[in-house]
């Protein structure tokens, strides 16, 4: 997409540093001649943010896009490895890849919309992560940040995670039409192992990729000493293929595969030792994910009104759990079927340079759960049942240059319908619908092209899950305090029971953004290239779900006689009345060619308004620098990536106009170096070599307790030829 190397950096949580900050690189550039070769320094485009092509630097948002080449560089072993420096983008859930769970500006879960080439990945567990993608399978990742409802409807209050599969044309170098490509890596912090081969072609109309992968790992080492149990065997597949039937018209079709057969707790988030027999006992977990997808586009070039996108998917994650000292077989398995339909015209109005985008997309969501221990079959916590959505929209993106400058301004809007449905109540079906709008403008003042003001309103909402809407079956289990069971040897377990809400309605936010942006080339030398945008966003949340946890025993709990069942509280999830999200984020590009350097920083607060209490998915404030020196006589990269976090304190209301502790994290820093070699004596070798938390640093990402891994060393080496 580009071979700029983007550059991210965070900076403190105190405002007037973010703006002394900006303006101190404003003023700074302003004195830089500014280029007259329009070809230095590629523009980086995002797709997502508009569904049309637009450069990141115009769009009114925050858009971060990682091309193939910084994904390889980095040597990631997961998606959260490759991801850490977005800002306003972080993985809770614990280090072992099963568990992480993005959020985006606080809000996390159903709130995030996770796209694989287009397809939902719609996967959701208490104690799982959210979708399985291998990023040696990754060609680009982009992540649209604030409320995306008016393109993609329910589940982009957060923003949206995208990522586009690999294909032929990352990998093919110049003059070439076939190739073959190996890469071997390893990791010591977890004793990861990894192989794969890629074939590739593009020729005439065709474009095909077939890739194979293996990845095995064992227990992480974490920086506090200790071993976090986590055993993984994993396997990949893709297979991509496009084919132009003529010059207007393609079809293209892919499968992607990821597999892991791990040994690890229950809870694929938890750490050892939650008190919980159950939890924290070793099951064999098999997670098997298939992507199907169809597309075809018709784009005549005599006519711009037509560039017609049609695509139809299928996404199933299937999660099998085998207990051994039961023994027991537990089973959730999601399927995600859809289609969408997009168009878009290209027409001038006078000064304006407009594309009308009109689209609408189906799909439905069918969660099945199975426990063999069961009377029935069903498994609870996982109740059986299928969501329908149904939405159409329309955007127009229209620029105008008038005497004052360039304008960009995008109006959208989109209204969709769904329906929900489980067996766990009959008749109590949950519908709505919703009406999501927004504007977005950007504005270049005449005379100074390197400036771009920008600005936005959204409205967003995130449809209650199958899982919110009908829970049922037992949550956990709590010896009771006093009944002892001499039959058994052991204290009497009190079950807390989910308790299903059919009633809920959907989450509905509101969220304002603005923010300034400056693009300069020739800043120092006559190559390079300097980019950078800050905005400041604030959302009103209202409907907010959240699952209430009771453990206030009932009273059978304590009657005679002395072993019957009860029940030690329920968990029920329920809408909060409303909620306020506000922060700050930023980044800064610099490429040359004999030095990049990236930056950013994100500050983020949340308060739940009815009690005052601190929303629970937040992150400390952030800031990443990730300096690199080119060594093009050498065919070398050297560079180093430094993150630092605050402290933070989470507070929860005590119910009595007062405030208790929830969470505390000290602040870190963390300090990677990585290098990428192509030595000249072997054509097509590349090594990559790098070290994760050089320092060895103690120090918790998500919740309490959940200490990350330590020094990590990294090696991988790919040989590719073709012709």
């Amino acid at each position: 997409m580009t071979d700029q190397r983007e550059l991210n950096r965070k900076c403190p949580s105190y405002r007037s540093c973010l703006l002394a900050g900006a303006f101190l690189v404003f003023t700074t550039t302003m004195m830089a001649e500014e280029a007259a070769d329009d070809e230095l320094r590629e523009d980086t485009i995002t797709v997502y943010g508009t569904s049309n092509p637009l450069p990141v630097f115009d769009y009114p948002g925050q858009v971060t896009v990682i091309d193939r080449d910084a994904l390889e560089t980095l040597a990631p072993s997961t998606i959260s490895d490759a991801l850490r420096d977005v800002p306003g983008l972080d993985f809770s859930g614990g280090p072992r890849r099963t568990g992480e769970l993005p959020s985006i500006r606080g809000l996390s879960g159903q709130n995030v919309l996770i796209l694989l080439d287009g397809a939902r990945q719609s996967f959701t567990s208490a104690h799982d992560g959210r979708f399985f993608v291998d990023p040696e399978l990754i060609g680009t990742a982009e992540i649209v940040r604030g409320p995306a409802s008016a393109l993609y409807g329910s589940g982009a209050v957060g923003g949206v995670l995208a990522f586009e599969s690999v294909d032929a044309a990352d990998l093919l170098r110049d003059g070439e039409t076939w190739g073959v490509r190996t890469r071997a890596g390893y990791q010591s912090v977890n004793e990861e192992s990894l192989a794969s081969i890629t074939v590739f072609t593009q020729q005439d109309s065709f474009d095909g990729l077939v890739s194979f992968g293996v990845r095995q790992s064992g227990d992480i080492a974490l920086a506090s000493g200790a071993d976090l149990p986590s055993d993984d065997d994993i396997q990949t597949a893709l297979v991509k293929g496009s084919y132009a039937l003529s010059e207007a018209l393609m079809i293209e079709g892919s499968w992607q595969r990821f597999t892991n057969s791990a040994i690890e707790p229950n809870n694929g988030q938890g750490t050892a030792g939650t008190g919980d027999g159950v939890l924290d006992r070793n099951v064999e977990k098999d997670i098997t994910t298939d992507t199907f997808r169809f597309g075809l586009g018709f784009n005549p070039v005599s006519n711009d009104w037509l560039d017609l996108s049609l695509t139809a998917y299928q996404t199933s994650s299937d999660v099998d759990e085998f207990d051994a000292t039961v023994p027991r077989t537990t089973v959730r398995d999601i399927e995600t079927t859809g289609f969408s339909a997009r168009n878009a015209s290209r027409f001038s109005l006078g000064p304006f340079e407009s594309t009308l985008t009109v689209g609408g997309d189906w799909y439905k969501d069918e969660q099945t759960g199975t426990d063999d221990q069961t009377t029935n079959g069903t498994r609870g916590g996982v109740p059986n049942g299928e969501s329908e959505f149904m939405g159409v929209f329309a955007q127009l993106e229209s620029v105008v240059d008038t005497p004052a400058g360039e304008f960009i301004v995008i109006p959208g809007i989109r209204y969709d319908e769904f329906e929900s449905a489980s067996s766990i109540a009959p008749g109590e079906d949950n519908s709505d619908s919703a009406l999501s709008p927004r504007i977005a403008a950007s504005f270049a003042p005449a005379g100074a092209e390197w400036l771009r003001l920008f600005g936005s309103y959204s409205e967003g909402f995130r449809a209650p899950s199958i899982n919110e809407l009908y829970l049922d079956g037992v949550h956990f289990s709590i010896p009771h305090p006093v009944l002892f069971n001499p039959a058994i040897g052991s204290f009497v377990l009190a079950p807390n029971t989910f308790i299903a809400n059919p009633d809920l309605v959907p989450e509905e936010t509101q969220t304002v953004e603005f923010g300034a942006g400056i693009d300069f080339k020739q800043v120092f030398v006559p190559s390079d290239r300097l980019q950078a945008k800050v905005s400041y966003f604030e959302t009103e949340a209202n409907d907010l779900i959240n699952l209430s946890v009771s453990v206030a025993p009932a009273a059978a709990c304590f009657a005679p006689p002395r072993f019957q069942p009860c029940n030690w509280g329920t968990s029920v999830s329920a809408n909060v009345d409303a909620a306020e999200l506000e922060g700050w984020e930023g980044e800064l590009h610099y490429d040359s060619d004999r030095f990049f350097a990236r930056a950013s920083f994100a500050s983020i607060e949340g308060t739940n308004l009815t009690d005052g209490s601190d929303l629970g998915a937040l992150t400390p404030d952030r800031t990443s620098v990730n300096l690199g020196l080119k060594l093009p006589e050498w065919n070398t990269l050297i560079g180093a990536r430094v993150q630092h976090a605050s402290d933070f304190e989470q507070r929860i209301s005590d119910g009595n106009g007062g405030f208790t502790l929830q969470d505390e994290r000290d602040s870190y820093v963390v300090l990677d170096l990585y290098a990428t070699w192509r030595p000249d004596f072997v054509d097509g070798l590349r090594l990559d070599l790098g070290v994760d938390n050089v320092l060895d640093e103690r120090y918790e990402r998500s919740f309490a307790g959940a200490v990350e891994p330590g020094a990590n060393l990294k090696v991988a080496a790919s040989w590719q030829f073709g012709g």
